[in-house]
């Protein structure tokens, strides 16, 4: 689940956040923005993976892994809860 503390803004296809919980600020590429997007609603990296397969081209093992990495990434800085 995503933080609902976290303020966002797109510019130029990329997702800007603030949390102004932690007072830190962080910028999403066009591809993590796109997962940003995906995590709205709660979904699996298998969903996730399917989707981003689909609309960039990218390798199965090659996207599970970059996703996996990049919401432990989320986890880390606060940003979304993961649930079992």
């Amino acid at each position: 689940m995503r933080s609902s503390a976290a303020l966002t803004a797109t510019v130029n296809d990329e997702i800007v956040m603030l949390d102004p919980e932690q007072g830190a600020y962080f910028g999403l590429s066009r591809v993590a923005s796109r997962i940003w997007e995906l995590i709205a609603e709660p979904t699996s990296v298998e969903d996730i993976c399917a989707t981003l397969r689909t609309e960039y081209g990218v390798e199965p093992d090659t996207c599970h892994h970059d996703v996996t990495a990049f919401l432990d990434d989320l986890v880390r800085a606060r940003l979304i809860t993961v649930t079992p």
